[in-house]
């Protein structure tokens, strides 16, 4: 009966050290794609604005309106009054299409 334990317990102790020597460090064996990117390029609240004022101020469409843009972390808001839809259309096309912004509230109104 002594014995039967002791080969048990051996047979368990060898069990066990074999199950932890196959642990290995899996991270040096991870493939380059399933490792998070790095973060991309950050824009300030400032660059926003000035793309945003630069491309609505060089579109034809849009000469002569009046549009108020705040932007606070990446959130662009617009304020303003507009004579037709197309307008309003391409100040929201504007504002989306500046990279770093996460949202446009397009408070713009037809007059």
């Amino acid at each position: 009966m002594q014995t039967r334990i002791h080969l048990s317990a051996m047979v368990l102790l060898f069990m066990s050290l074999f199950l932890l020597t196959g642990c290995e460090n899996y991270a040096e064996k991870t493939h380059e794609s399933w490792v998070t990117p790095p973060s991309g390029p950050v824009y300030d609240d400032s660059t926003i604005f000035a793309r945003i004022t630069q491309a609505m101020q060089s579109d034809p469409v849009l000469q002569g309106v009046n549009i108020e843009i705040k932007v606070q972390d990446g959130n662009v808001a617009l304020k303003g009054a507009v004579s037709n839809e197309d307008q309003v259309t391409r100040i929201n096309m504007h504002a989306w299409i500046v990279d770093g912004v996460k949202k446009v509230d397009n408070q713009v109104t037809i007059r």
